[in-house]
């Protein structure tokens, strides 16, 4: 499905919104403070399009499919441990793999190569076994 584009009035309205810390015809991005608030009123049971009209949004412009996703955002980042904070700004949250998780990741994908190649053999082995009792027969036969 193509992504819709923001309408211009909206994104000059959205970036007037205290709420908003940037808006383009793309994405919106919501201040800190603003998903704090609105996790917790939607925690307690307020649903997100009312969430999103009390702060001043036009849900209707806005589209109930954004309104979705950011719930679907906000919910996992709440259970992330550097919660609502915006890791593409603040290269200390970013986590690089740690060198014991890519040895288990290796560790892993090796297990799977192994037992994959056992398979294989096993399976060559029976090819190889009827093959030897078919070419039998035929010699017995003759």
């Amino acid at each position: 499905m193509k992504r819709q584009q923001i309408p211009k009035e909206l994104v000059k309205a959205m970036n007037e919104n205290p709420n908003v810390e940037k808006a383009t015809e793309w994405t919106v991005t919501f201040t800190k403070e603003f998903k704090l608030k609105a996790y917790e009123e939607y925690k307690h049971g307020k649903p997100m399009r009312e969430i999103f009209t009390e702060a001043g949004f036009d849900v209707t412009k806005l589209g109930g499919k954004r309104i979705q996703n950011f719930r679907n955002k906000l919910v996992s980042k709440a259970e992330d441990d550097s919660g609502f904070a915006d890791k593409r700004k603040d290269k200390s949250l970013q986590t690089a793999p740690s060198t014991e998780a890519q040895m288990m990741k290796r560790i892993r994908e090796l297990e799977h190569r192994n037992a994959y190649l056992e398979q294989e053999n096993d399976f060559l082995k029976k090819i190889r076994t009827l093959e030897e009792e078919c070419g039998g027969k035929e010699e017995k036969r003759r």
